[in-house]
Parts: structure tokens; C-alpha cells; sequence
């Protein structure tokens, strides 16, 4: 009982924000119903089955993956292609305050896409890209 207590204490002080996730993992997912190659890298199972339920494809291949911390104060260019790419940058955090990072997706050079998340572990972000042959590109932005 103290123990909560302490920890909805330090929540109400400020504190309870460290709670939250500390980096962002951004990741580059085509989504296909064609079965992948033999050694395509997956989502991992708990995340295929969120991306299925909301897309409906059938396989998910990793085309990359990158980890960014939060106290970095700067932006971030994650950039799997060279013809689509995400920015990534911590918003100034207020005391008390969620962790809010701003994203921007370019596709050939020209904004698309733009939005704030706050990064929590286990809530990933989906964002919907464009369609690629057969299947679509789907950004992944997760808490860590």
C-alpha cells in the first residue's frame, strides 16, 4: 500500500514520466500477402497479429528498423529508402509533462504525412504509407 502510494506520489511531483518509454523504435514494414523469402526478418509475432488485425495482410517483412533515445533534444532521420523517409524529433518535455515526439513522412522529396506520439511501451503507432506492388509500406513507431 505504501508503495503505491510512493509511486502515484512521484507521478502527481513529475516523477511518474520516467515511467513512460525512454526511445522510440522506428521501423519500415512492407506488408504482403506473398509469402516473404526464407530469410525476410518478420514482425514479431505479437506485432504481426495488431498490423493483421488493422491491414489485414498476411506477412510483414522488416525492410528497417532504427532505435532513437528521447533525451536527444534534435531531430532524427530514419531513411530506408531513398524515396520514402520519417523524421523523428523530441518535442521539449514540460515538467510534469508527457514525452512527445513530432514525426513528418516524406515520400520523393515532399512531406505526406506529419503528427505527434507519445511513445509508451506496448502502444505502437501504426502509420499507413503507400501501396507498393502488390502489398503497402506501414511505418511502426514504438516505446522502448
Amino acid at each position: 500500500m505504501k508503495f503505491l502510494a510512493l509511486v502515484l506520489l512521484l507521478s502527481a511531483l513529475g516523477f511518474g514520466s520516467g515511467l513512460a518509454a525512454e526511445k522510440v523504435w522506428v521501423g519500415l514494414y512492407l506488408a504482403e500477402n506473398a509469402p516473404p523469402h526464407p530469410h525476410a526478418v518478420v514482425a514479431p509475432e505479437k506485432l504481426h497479429h495488431r498490423l493483421r488485425a488493422v491491414f489485414g495482410f498476411e506477412h510483414y517483412v522488416l525492410v528497417k528498423g532504427q532505435e532513437f533515445k528521447l533525451t536527444d533534444q534534435w531531430e532524427h532521420w530514419s531513411i530506408p529508402r531513398k524515396d520514402l523517409f520519417i523524421r523523428i524529433e523530441p518535442l521539449p518535455q514540460q515538467p510534469g509533462g508527457p514525452k512527445i515526439i513530432d514525426y513528418e513522412i516524406y515520400k520523393d522529396g515532399f512531406m505526406v504525412a506529419q503528427g505527434q506520439y507519445e511513445p509508451h511501451k506496448d502502444t505502437p503507432l501504426f502509420i499507413n504509407g503507400p501501396d507498393f506492388n502488390d502489398g503497402r509500406f506501414i511505418f511502426v513507431l514504438e516505446g522502448r
